[in-house]
This record gives structure tokens, C-alpha cells and sequence, in this order.
């Protein structure tokens, strides 16, 4: 009897699996790598297409790939009051905003100024038509800014306002001066702010040195190293920075700072402004600061431009920035020099 259960159970078992279902599956890996999974039965028909996505903000640098974005989320508006003559300003991000600062949590921001006679009315030529606008591109970097670029050589920006809808049409298209392209379109609403100065920050320098030619090209190096050394007779401090490579043809700068500087209770100064410091990269590049005496200056190069900010932390930790243009006055004459610029930015020990 028992014997007999026994085959039956096998005679069951076997049986069972005569009629075990095979399905055929579906499976689509994703770029993400996640996959989905479809029953071949449930498919009716598959289908390839190809599509066709206009982008509506695309940044092109002259060297590498673009980076493009399919929205704007949201643009944002300061609205010149009917008769003012002041400019419109547009500002927009590759993320959404209710400010001007939550731009700078996205990738780039595009800042725009438009003249009176010109917002709302059709194309402005970028090429001739200075005087009517201002485009600055923002490429943010940990809330700040990694660059700004603010000079547009071509191209044309253009918008209108429907009087119904109150919707805006803006399209920009523009290469600036580092060969840099940016295009945009947008139709919408803007946001109106009462600012949006916000959304074009500082500038985050590392410790590094920047040199521009007379061109406009630009060459960068890092600060390997930076030392001081201070002169009881002059009352002021020499700060030299060693760069890891050459920036214009240099493998070191000096700035020469004098206490007046550091006591005077201010960070920031206008280089035409501020006595007695002195500048030098090379033989190239030699400016100083006035000295309040004007016979002595007239035998030195004295910037006519740029900012300086310098802040002691304690003895040994200092924050250091300098940007000038080779431009100067002297008995020669007035702006005299060359259009080569200069940024050097160090913060830590010395």
C-alpha cells in the first residue's frame, strides 16, 4: 500500500510539471541601471522613434562639450516703472528661483540689461548696439561665482511682451569675447523681483594667478608658495608669491603692501585710491600707488585702475587679491601702458 501512495505522489509530481508555464520577458536595461520588465504576451507592438528636443538654454565654451538644458524654469523680472528711462532686467538659471540667489545654486545664470528704447521692441544687434544692453554669463561654483564673463563680440537678443497674455518672449544668441556661444529661448511670465543683483556673486578664486594678454587670452597657474618679508624703514610688507609655472613669462610677483593699509580698518580698496603699495611681475608689469606727493609720482608708474583686497588674519594668515590692467599715469601722460591684465589670489599661512 505504501508503495503505492509513493507512485502516485511521483505519478502527481510529474504531471505538475507537464503544465509549469514558460513566459517570455521583456528586458530593458535603462542608462541608469535599472531595468524594466515587460510579459511578450501583454506587448501588442514596439515601436522606435526618433525625437527632436529643442533646447531652451545651451552653453557652448570654445573648447568642450555643451551643456544643455531643455527648460528655464523660471525667469526672473525688475520691471523698469512706464517712463523712468531705466532698463529692464531679465535673470535666468538652469534651476528654479523665487530670488535672485537661488540661482546661483545651478549651474550657470544669464543676467540681462535692457535699455528702455529697446525691451519689448523686436532685435538688438549685440555687435553694434553696446550701448542698449548688458549680457553677463555666470558660471556658479559652491554658491559663488567660478567665472563671469560679460563680454559679447556677435549675436542678437531679442524680445516682446504680449499686451493680453502678459507673457514674454525673450531669445538671446550670443559668443562672447572667449569665443564662449550662449543661446536661449523663452516664452512666459517672469517673476517680477525687486532685484537680481544677487544672482551675479564674487568670484571664487583659489590660490591661483591669472595673466591676460593683450589679446584678452588667458593663462593660469597656481601659488606654490608665498613668503613675506617686512622693512621697519619703509614700514611695509613684501609679499612674494611663486607660481608653479610661468604666468607672463614669470615664475614669481610681488606686492608690496604698507601698514597704513592693514590699519586702516578697510578690506577693499581702489587701487588709484590706496598709498603706497607697489606691484611688480617682472619687468613687464611695474605699478605703484600714489604716494600724496605729486612731483615723486610723476617718476612712477601709478595704476589708473583695478582693486585690491587685503585682510590680515594674524601674523602668519592673510588673504591677498589683487586685479589690474597694465594702465598708468606718469609725467608722460595720462593712461598710458598696455592692456594686460593681472589677477592674484592667495588666502592661508605665509
Amino acid at each position: 500500500m505504501k508503495k503505492t501512495i509513493i507512485a502516485c505522489a511521483t505519478a502527481a509530481i510529474a504531471t505538475l510539471g507537464l503544465y509549469a508555464a514558460t513566459d517570455e520577458i521583456m528586458v530593458i536595461k535603462l542608462t541608469d541601471g535599472t531595468t524594466v520588465e515587460y510579459n511578450v504576451k501583454d506587448v501588442e507592438m514596439v515601436n522606435f522613434d526618433v525625437r527632436v528636443t529643442e533646447d531652451a538654454f545651451t552653453v557652448t565654451p570654445p573648447a568642450g562639450d555643451a551643456a544643455a538644458y531643455t527648460t528655464i524654469p523660471t525667469m526672473l523680472r525688475v520691471a523698469a516703472a512706464s517712463g523712468s528711462g531705466n532698463p529692464t532686467l531679465f535673470g535666468f538659471g538652469t534651476v528654479a528661483a523665487t530670488a535672485a540667489e537661488d540661482l546661483t545654486t545651478g549651474e550657470y545664470g544669464v543676467y540681462i540689461s535692457l535699455s528702455a528704447s529697446k525691451v519689448y521692441n523686436g532685435d538688438v544687434d549685440l555687435a553694434t548696439e553696446k550701448d542698449s544692453y548688458t549680457v553677463k554669463l555666470v558660471k556658479y561654483t559652491e554658491g559663488g561665482a567660478e567665472y563671469i564673463l560679460d563680454e559679447v563680440t556677435e549675436g542678437t537678443l531679442s524680445t516682446s511682451l504680449n499686451s493680453k497674455t502678459r507673457k514674454v518672449t525673450l531669445t538671446l544668441d550670443a559668443v562672447m569675447k572667449d569665443g564662449t556661444a550662449v543661446t536661449a529661448k523663452y516664452e512666459g511670465v517672469p517673476a517680477d523681483v525687486e532685484s537680481i543683483e544677487a544672482m551675479v556673486p564674487a568670484i571664487q578664486y583659489g590660490n591661483v594667478g591669472y595673466y591676460y594678454d593683450a589679446d584678452g587670452k588667458e593663462s593660469v597657474v597656481n601659488i606654490a608658495s608665498v613668503t613675506k618679508k617686512y622693512s621697519s624703514y619703509s614700514k611695509a610688507t613684501t609679499f612674494t608669491f611663486v607660481f608653479d609655472g610661468y604666468l607672463g613669462g614669470q615664475d614669481e610677483a610681488t606686492l608690496v603692501i604698507p601698514d597704513a593699509i592693514f590699519e586702516s580698518g578697510e578690506t577693499e580698496f581702489n587701487l588709484p585710491e590706496a598709498n603706497g603699495w607697489q606691484f611688480k611681475l617682472g619687468y613687464m608689469i611695474q605699478l605703484y600707488g600714489p604716494t600724496g606727493n605729486a612731483d615723486r609720482d610723476k617718476y612712477s608708474n601709478v595704476a589708473d585702475n583695478g582693486k585690491m583686497k587685503v585682510k590680515k588674519i594674524d601674523d602668519n594668515t592673510y588673504e591677498l587679491f589683487i586685479e589690474v590692467q597694465n594702465y598708468y599715469n606718469n609725467y608722460m601722460g595720462t593712461h598710458l601702458g598696455t592692456p594686460q591684465k593681472v589677477i592674484i589670489n592667495y588666502s592661508g599661512a605665509i
